[in-house]
């Protein structure tokens, strides 16, 4: 649904189920929710799951992608839920969601609870991670050339491309047949994005700031936003647990789908009320 939110903009969000709202914020820049199903689908057997194509992305309004931020997508959250009239909900981000849900965390707090899905501390940190793992791969030369040529996307074919480029990092075993095909690209996102380092953040001297429970969640084998990352996160957040999914990389409800399920509503069983 096109939902016209307090400042005129129109945000797409799908939702599946009812009960407690989780909002959920897709990964990119420049992908869309499309990411997240069928996997996280059967949370709205519990949950009312509201899927976000975040400002700019996918089947919501475009617009001049320098005026988003990290901050202007947390803030969409929260408009989000006042024009929805939400008494509560709880947050789950992955990857670059994972990176606006933190922000969200840190600065306006007013979920009930959050999940931090392949999350990570500083953009300089992560650089480093995965440029460790991108000198240990064979193919690695070829990958981090693919991100290069992000900050010259302009063609949603080219959009496409990078991505299945950039797949067998992403995942620890063989990407499932066709994932990713029925993303709504935004080259002009990942472009700009990319040429401005993803919002440049650094969660480490806030992370203490972050007052409600939380769910850090990261496959084992995730190169791109490491185990070691989240054990950061974790160890910053006081009211914060952490969940290492086993034999999964970077999409970690994709390939180990049940464990993380799981570990999902377990959290939020006991937090998001």
């Amino acid at each position: 649904m096109q939902l016209a939110l307090p400042d005129g903009y129109n945000l797409n969000v799908e939702e599946v189920g009812s009960g407690f709202p989780l909002i959920v914020l897709h990964g990119g820049p420049g992908l869309d929710h499309s990411m997240f199903r069928p996997y996280l689908d059967p949370l709205g057997d519990e949950y009312g799951v509201l899927y976000v194509d975040e400002r700019g992305q996918g089947r919501s309004q475009r617009v001049d992608p320098a005026t988003l931020s990290l901050e202007v997508f947390a803030r969409d959250v929260d408009l989000l839920a006042e024009t929805l009239e939400l008494d509560g909900f709880a947050l789950l981000g992955h990857s670059f969601g994972a990176i606006i849900a933190t922000y969200h965390a840190t600065e306006l707090g007013t979920a009930a609870a959050y999940v931090i899905s392949a999350g990570g501390d500083s953009s300089a940190a992560l650089d480093a991670d995965v440029g460790a793992a991108l000198d240990a791969l064979d193919d690695g030369k070829a990958i981090a050339q693919s991100w290069e040529d992000e900050k010259t996307v302009e063609t949603d074919a080219q959009f496409m491309q990078l991505l299945r480029d950039q797949l067998p990092f992403h995942f620890h075993g063989d990407p499932p047949p066709g994932w990713g095909d029925e993303t709504v690209p935004s080259p002009e996102v990942l472009r700009h994005f990319a040429r401005a380092g993803y919002g440049d953040f650094d969660y480490g001297p806030k992370l203490k700031d972050v007052q409600k429970p939380t769910l850090v969640i990261v496959g084992e084998y995730d190169r791109t936003t490491t185990p070691r990352a989240a054990r950061v996160l974790h160890e910053g957040i006081r009211e914060s647990e952490l969940h290492v999914v086993p034999d999964a990389g970077h999409l970690s409800f994709v390939e180990q789908t049940d464990d993380y399920l799981s570990a999902v509503r377990d959290f939020l069983a006991r937090t998001a009320q």
